[in-house]
């Protein structure tokens, strides 16, 4: 019975032993934020997949309000008049677009960076300037 007490504890412990090393490795330099440095495609990437999604919040948001205006007996709140409803949802799904135009210009900025070589957008651009300068 202690030889299956030890053995069980020994593995364990080598279980939680193998799964910090896993979990953790050493080898990512100093000042890397983590998941790695991401150039301006994948930013630029990333802006237009949100830009994608908050067209799509905005044109829920103007379908209900569509929809109330189609079908005023639907609409069964009695906090806020149905004229109030709808000048709420067509804002809420106008700060969306204008969400998305922000994010689509992010996005076209990224790009315009990516195509002219400049660095990931983690590096300042006095280190790139400095590299130009000193002929190593």
């Amino acid at each position: 019975m202690l030889k299956l007490q030890f053995t069980c504890t020994f593995l364990a412990l080598g279980l939680v032993v193998a799964m910090q090393s896993f979990a953790a490795s050493a080898d990512v330099p100093e000042g890397i934020p983590p998941g790695g440095v991401k150039t301006h495609f994948t930013v630029a990437l990333q802006y237009e997949e949100l830009a994608q999604i908050n067209k799509a919040k905005a044109d829920n948001w103007e379908f209900m309000a569509d929809y109330y205006e189609k079908f005023p007996k639907e609409y069964n709140d009695k906090s806020m008049s149905l004229k109030e409803h709808i000048a709420h949802l067509r804002a809420i799904a106008a700060d969306f677009r204008k969400v998305e135009e922000q994010d689509r210009a992010l996005a076209k900025k990224h790009h315009y960076l990516a195509r002219h070589g400049l660095g990931p957008p983690t590096m300042s651009l006095e280190s790139s300037e400095s590299a130009k300068e000193s002929p190593n």
